[in-house]
């Protein structure tokens, strides 16, 4: 049995490095199981817990966040991953990281098979933690040649730009979300936003794709009702979960927009590209599984040949 923190799980895997991972993954997403996640809340946050098993491996993530005095949300995880044969425990591991990379990927994914072939510009809402990585990922996947960022609070987003000036393209504060978005061929959103949502659809370009991150709870929103209803096509990392946590949750039964899995449309059957995307994405403890697998794999490889 293995242990990793953060700071090991950081030398061992990159965003980059994910992205094949979680592709794989949902090549092969008939050979997954995953029950939904279960939340239990508390006066100042939540726990969540998410079993899955991918192959071999099973697994369950241990996560939550709360809410500290000061305001400052603390968000925590562990990993434990089992084998599926013998049932010994393989792993044990951070999951702060690893959460924040393999959702980086899937973006990276989803992006690889949604978004139009040329394009240049991506744009991210919301400058928190994880949009390095959001960053990293799309870039990834296309030859991005200017990254546009926007966070209702100026710090934060002038941060980001300050911490990537040496990224390979430049990323560029915006004075406003429409500002941000406007002349975006890849949109990724970012936020804890609840209420009606802000992204309108006529701010988008009428050839683009959508990644919509933020909304992963009963009750967020990034998305307003013109996007749901107007674009072309809507793809989801996995049912059960997205119709009662992501964007989804909000379609409507009027709505006649086709509802693509992200499973296959990496696996070539359901999607043609063009138009205006979108994938919603909650964040799955298959993701998580896969991704503490690999990490397992690479350091029990990098012992033996040691």
């Amino acid at each position: 049995m293995i242990s990793l923190t953060n700071k090991q799980i950081a030398n061992l895997i990159t965003v980059e490095q994910c992205i094949p991972v979680i592709e794989e993954l949902f090549k092969n997403i008939e050979n997954t199981q995953m029950p939904p996640k279960v939340y239990m809340n508390i006066p100042n946050g939540d726990f969540r817990s998410m079993p899955a098993v991918v192959g071999n491996t099973a697994g369950i993530k241990w996560c939550g966040l709360n809410i500290r005095e000061e305001g400052k949300i603390h968000i925590f995880a562990k990993i434990l991953i089992n084998d599926t044969v013998s049932g010994d425990l393989l792993a044990i591991m951070d999951g702060e990281l690893i959460t924040a990379i393999r959702t980086a990927a899937v973006t990276g994914v989803a992006t690889k098979y949604m978004a139009p072939e040329g394009s240049r510009v991506a744009a991210f809402v919301g400058c928190g933690a994880q949009t390095p990585n959001q960053i990293k990922a799309v870039c990834a996947v296309r030859d991005v040649e200017r990254v546009n960022v926007f966070d209702l609070d100026r710090e934060r987003m002038l941060g980001i730009c300050r911490d990537m000036q040496d990224y390979k393209v430049e990323i560029h504060p915006c004075l406003g979300l429409e500002d941000c978005v406007g002349n975006a061929d890849i949109v990724t959103t970012l936020t804890p936003a609840r209420g009606d949502g802000y992204l309108e659809h006529c701010m988008l370009k009428d050839v683009c794709h959508v990644n919509a991150v933020g909304a992963d709870a009963l009750g967020k929103r990034e998305l307003r009702k013109s996007v749901l209803e107007e674009i072309d096509v809507i793809v989801y990392d996995e049912w059960e979960q997205c119709s009662h946590s992501g964007e989804i949750q909000y379609y409507g039964a009027n709505n006649d927009k086709p509802l693509l899995s992200l499973g296959g449309v990496v696996g070539g059957n359901e999607f043609e590209r063009g138009g205006q995307t979108l994938f919603d994405a909650t964040g799955l403890a298959i993701e998580d599984v896969a991704t503490a697998r690999y990490l397992y794999d690479k350091v029990r490889n990098n012992i033996m040949c040691g």
